[in-house]
């Protein structure tokens, strides 16, 4: 009779610290994954600045608007938009092709033209207005669909605009696509943990 007590008091204290514990579903709801609260802020707040430099490596397209100021033997000033074919009409000089150049390499052939067939004259060559994409953000984000960004934006910009990445989606696997082909793949974890922003 004694062994028997102490062993459903045995039994008894067991089944206590097992229903004092918190189930697991409980503990598995109470953990955050990690990352996901990054696009919790308001998507207005991600648009990039329109009113930096625009860096040597951006690369020109149709609705991208390029000034150029003459000095020297006349002066003017000129704001060219790069239309669907992908050119810019410079009075007195002709047609340049830009579309696919990096902004660098424009420059550089923009102002061998103008010195080649205007005499006395140099140029100082800027961007101005920068041309809008439609991006489509789909798979596991918040809010797939089309969206309209600038043309300095980069892969976060859109991610953030479409409300980041869903509970079911994976920050280490975002691909960017074009013409049905992947051209990047992206691990987020890499800018969280180590601030690649490459």
């Amino acid at each position: 009779i004694t062994s028997s007590t102490a062993i459903r008091r045995s039994v008894g204290t067991l089944r206590s610290g097992i229903t004092a514990e918190a189930p697991p579903e409980a503990t598995a709801a109470a953990l955050k994954q990690f990352g996901y609260n990054l696009f919790s802020g308001n998507p207005n707040m991600f648009f990039p600045a329109s009113d930096i430099p625009v860096p040597a490596e951006y690369v020109l397209g149709p609705g991208d608007e390029v000034r150029i100021q003459y000095f020297g033997s006349r002066n003017d000033q000129l704001a060219l938009v790069i239309d669907r074919d992908g050119l810019v009409s410079l009075p007195d000089v002709g047609p340049i092709a830009l579309a696919g150049l990096s902004f660098q390499n424009a420059k550089a052939l923009l102002a061998e033209n103008i010195r080649q067939k205007l005499t006395g004259v140099t140029a100082s060559i800027t961007m101005g207005q920068l041309r809008s994409l439609r991006v489509f953000v789909l798979g596991d984000v918040r809010n797939p669909g089309s969206y309209l960004v600038s043309g300095m934006s980069t892969i976060s910009h859109a991610l953030f605009v479409a409300g980041g990445v869903s509970k079911h989606g994976s920050l280490r696997h975002i691909q960017l696509k074009r013409h049905g082909r992947v051209v990047r793949e992206i691990d987020l974890y890499d800018f969280l943990l180590n601030g690649d922003t490459s």
